[in-house]
């Protein structure tokens, strides 16, 4: 991976730490009985993820690029879905029935991070490294 594919998935990583963190104050701002138990399974084992794909981004490991692709896009479907779709299921926690303008700029600011994370690593699994195995 050349060091431009490199910042832009660091950067990427960033945007993604700082969505999910905005987020997660929102959801503490709003009380733990603002959602489902349902939802506060999925969240808190997504947390998770975001937290070892944010950690392998930052620190550069090698497995980096796989992880933020397989796990953005995925991420960003399920909080779009959460939050932007009216009531569908326990795993809703529509923002129409939130009316704060804050929960609306945290999911926002979580599904960019996560979209940027997932085609940033798309991105990035495309691109050589620097590394050549026989010769």
């Amino acid at each position: 991976m050349d060091d431009r594919t490199d910042r832009r998935l660091v950067a990427a990583g960033v945007l993604f730490a700082v969505g999910s963190a905005v987020h997660t104050i929102d959801h503490l701002r709003r009380g733990q009985g603002s959602v489902s138990d349902e939802l506060l399974w999925a969240g808190n084992l997504a947390l998770v993820v975001q937290a070892v794909v944010i950690t392998l981004v930052l620190t550069r490991h090698r497995t980096a690029p796989l992880a933020a692709a397989a796990a953005g896009f995925p991420l960003a479907l399920g909080f779009f879905a959460a939050h932007w779709l009216p009531e569908w299921s326990a795993l809703s926690d529509p923002l129409t029935e939130i009316d704060s303008w804050f929960s609306y700029v945290a999911s926002t600011l979580e599904i960019a991070g996560a979209l940027a994370i997932g085609i940033t690593g798309l991105a990035a699994m495309g691109k050589p490294s620097g590394v050549q195995v026989g010769t």
